[in-house]
């Protein structure tokens, strides 16, 4: 059962004076550019790991000398990648690779050395073999009251819980649940989530809370029948400027939910329980035809994963992947306003603040990022240049972000606050 720390003199806004830093200039930016640079870490002799997911690349990158060693290949061998996405940390400086085409994760040892490859529950190397059955419930509180069905913890292949979206000190993985719910007829979208704790070292699943999702989150469609029945599963990017709390996850374990009704966070300790942070005072931002123009401009420039599996026919199973934009479709539907955060741009710095990125009107061009204490208070915010955006935080106050040119190619930049 959660357990809630009562601070009543915290449900006022919090004032919107709060001291602003401008990072203007990088002390730092490799030289060549990426596709769709989607994770960066830095390790503890000042290297960076990277990952490309649109190139399907991992470099070892060395931002003083302007080098880099390639990590791994692609492959579905010892040491291989087929599609990587996403870099977690784990303990002694080591890192895991999230491979959703190999349905399996890869280690990478603190010298750029590709290691043992994993899957979430059975810990197995080598490639992947037959999908395990689903995992007991994760254990933990409910789904909130007045929610419409809870999202459940899904396991896909060698996919454990899906993807996963963060890592604590301890290795201990971090996962969403996919926004559906089991109906009558088939899987339904639900309008929460849970987020659920794995631990590699003892197998253990729990879930620590519950996070709103958006409208239209989930869709699934069915066509077809008997041995040609198709179903398409679709979570996430139907909703333009989508309202839902977003989190992530401080190296002691401590969950951090950014909470959208009225934008405060909520942090959770590793035994569950619940400080909730003062709320910010913020004006929402009206969609109107430039921010509408701003949505579909961004699209082409928004990574996305597809896994398409097709079972039997004369081939056998076959597993492809694609990490480019999606496909545009105009939205149905535009919200009023755009909620006061982006849920996909939080991050924990390694001395424990979160930053979390505002949303601002389309005529804005300064990115903005809040910075809370690991309190849960708004301290400070931070500007950006144009056309970037954090992607990262390394030691001594070091901020990455990538920096995106005319031709929209990415480049990595290091500052320092």
């Amino acid at each position: 059962m959660l357990a809630a720390v009562a601070l009543p003199a915290l449900s006022r806004p919090a004032a919107a004076q709060v001291p602003t830093r401008t990072l203007a200039k990088p002390v730092g930016e490799y030289a060549e550019p990426f596709s769709q640079l989607s994770a960066v870490r830095e390790l503890k002799d000042g290297r960076l790991l990277v990952v490309d997911s649109r190139d399907k690349l991992v470099q070892l990158i060395n931002l003083a000398t302007n080098s880099a060693a390639k990590v791994g290949r692609e492959g579905s061998g010892p040491g291989e990648y087929g599609l990587p996405t996403q870099l977690f940390a784990m303990p002694g400086d080591s890192s895991v690779i999230f491979d959703p085409l190999n349905q399996r994760y890869l280690t990478v040892h603190p010298d750029g050395k590709p290691g043992a490859s994993f899957r979430v529950g059975d810990e197995s190397a080598g490639p992947p073999g037959p999908p395990p059955g689903p995992p007991r419930p994760p254990q933990g509180p409910r789904p909130p009251a007045g929610a419409q069905g809870g999202a459940q913890v899904i396991r896909i292949g060698g996919l454990g819980f899906g993807m996963p979206r963060a890592s604590d000190a301890r290795g201990r993985l971090y996962f969403e649940g996919g926004g559906l719910s089991m109906g009558p007829n088939g899987p339904v979208a639900a309008d929460t989530a849970p987020i659920v704790r794995y631990d590699r070292a003892t197998k253990a699943v729990d879930t620590l809370a519950w996070v709103r999702l958006p409208k239209n989150n989930a869709s699934v469609k069915s066509s077809g029948s008997g041995g040609n029945q198709r179903m398409e599963v679709r979570i996430g990017g139907r909703t333009p400027y989508p309202s839902r709390d977003g989190w992530t996850v401080l190296a002691n374990g401590t969950l951090v939910i950014v909470r959208v009704a009225d934008y405060h966070l909520e942090l959770v300790s590793p035994t569950r329980v619940v400080t909730r942070g003062p709320a910010v005072a913020h004006t929402p931002v009206a969609v109107g035809n430039a921010e509408k123009q701003e949505y579909r401009d961004a699209a082409k420039n928004t990574g996305g994963i597809a896994i398409m599996r097709t079972e039997g026919g004369p081939g056998g199973a076959q597993t492809r992947a694609s990490s480019g934009p999606p496909p545009f479709e105009e939205p149905a539907e535009w919200p009023a306003t755009k909620p006061p955060f982006s849920a996909s741009d939080i991050f924990a710095a390694p001395t424990g603040e979160i930053w979390v990125a505002r949303n601002r009107a389309a005529s804005d061009a300064v990115p903005s990022y809040d910075v809370f204490s690991p309190a849960g208070s708004l301290t400070s915010r931070v500007l950006l240049p144009k056309k970037t955006r954090v992607v990262g935080f390394g030691a001594g106050g070091a901020v990455y972000t990538v920096r995106l040119d005319e031709d929209d190619l990415q480049y990595l930049q290091r500052f320092r606050r």
